[in-house]
């Protein structure tokens, strides 16, 4: 019987501040499960930016390094720099979350796993202006050229599996690796009290409505504040909107439009504790994504693990990774959410029934699980037993 050999990893993190929300909760969580399991005798190498604590609780253990770097990712600095760490660690796998950072060279074969937690990324450039164009096109082929230079593509559903392949070409296939995104244990049920603590503290009424963790929403959350204004019956819900402290002015139109001039509740993402927002969770109507795609939204399997019913878009992602523990409507239909803000407002049996089923699809997820499986495709890729 063969002994496991230990495994060296370098995980990149000196881009973390500047990935987006979603991108950030996704790799930090997978990172946070990770580590643990590194340490039956495994070791971890953590680069970070200078000036910039460790973004989760730093576990110190013998077979973790934390090493920091002091010029930027993207620089011809940070790339010599990072190579430098390279050739000193010699680690097996080097796992970066961001395409656009460029991986280190080395003078001998070192496998590369890539997390693919979003489809921003391989966006296509709109054209707006010739010069602007031809910068984005030369920037988006820079980063799918260093995407191909990955042994493996790590994404939580096949729809966005299915995009990245057809993006990227048919023989990323086989390199694509499908893993299920989890649920912090800190999203739970609150109790009454605990419920009523954060409404006060942060001034939200008894009845709401709920969008949280979206971070480009101003042209997504048009069509659900249209649904909100237009129905008498759920006009008088508050919509409670945790995202960026600055609010568009499409946004603000909008609101004005819809006649829901303070019945619109905006709360800084940055300011609102994860325990708080837990217990916002628990307490609201319904909570409500509008973005569609295949992006990873972390706030439809929090709201579910909080015992909250769910609405989102239906499009082949959520119908993938919540099948009907989610209400799913036509994403740019202001009527479907009307009856959908209606349905969940006055129906007692359905909101049972998606309380019961969003419960049962977070407590099948976990980042652990997420994580270990990812440790097994890093093992697979170094070929050891």
């Amino acid at each position: 019987m063969s002994v496991p050999q230990p495994v060296h990893i370098l995980f990149d993190l000196r881009t973390i501040g500047s990935l987006t929300p979603p991108a950030r909760v996704y790799l930090l969580a997978l990172v946070d499960g990770l580590l643990p399991a590194l340490l039956e005798g495994n070791r971890a190498t953590v680069a970070l930016p200078q000036g910039m604590a460790f973004p989760l609780q730093r576990i110190e253990h013998p077979n973790i390094a934390y090493r920091t770097l002091a010029c930027p990712a993207r620089t011809r600095q940070g790339v010599r720099e990072l190579a430098a760490l390279v050739r000193q660690s010699r680690p097996d796998i080097y796992w970066g979350a961001d395409p656009t950072v460029p991986m280190p060279a080395t003078p001998w074969r070192r496998r590369r796993l890539r997390v693919a937690y979003a489809f921003q990324t391989l966006t296509r450039p709109s054209p707006n202006g010739l010069i602007r164009w031809v910068a984005r096109s030369w920037r988006r082929l820079t980063v799918y050229r260093r995407i191909w230079q990955a042994d493996a593509l790590v994404c939580p559903s096949h729809a966005l599996a299915v995009r990245l392949v057809a993006r990227l070409g048919l023989r990323a296939r086989r390199r694509v690796r499908v893993i299920l995104n989890g649920v912090h244990p800190l999203f739970r049920r609150h109790s009454a009290d605990e419920i009523l603590m954060a409404r006060r503290a942060w001034r939200v009424p008894q009845r709401y409505v709920m969008l949280a963790g979206h971070s480009s929403f101003a042209k997504d959350l048009a069509v659900p504040l249209q649904a909100l204004g237009q129905n008498e019956e759920v006009s008088s819900v508050t919509c409670v909107v945790v995202g960026d402290a600055w609010l568009p002015a499409a946004l603000r139109e909008t609101i004005r439009d819809c006649h829901l001039e303070g019945m619109v509740r905006f709360i800084d993402a940055a300011a609102i504790s994860p325990e708080a927002l837990s217990a916002l969770y628990s307490g609201a109507v319904a909570t409500f994504e509008p973005a569609s795609g295949a992006e990873y939204r972390p706030a439809i399997l929090r709201s579910m693990a909080c015992g909250t019913p769910v609405i989102c878009g239906a499009d082949a992602a959520n119908g993938e990774l919540y099948g009907n523990a989610a209400l799913r409507v036509h994403p740019t239909d202001p009527a479907e959410w009307s009856r959908a803000f209606v349905s969940l407002s006055l129906s007692a049996p359905l909101r049972e029934r998606l309380t019961a089923r969003g419960a049962a699809c977070a407590a099948a997820r976990s980042w652990e699980a997420a994580a270990r499986a990812t440790y097994g495709v890093a093992r697979e890729l170094v070929a050891i037993p």
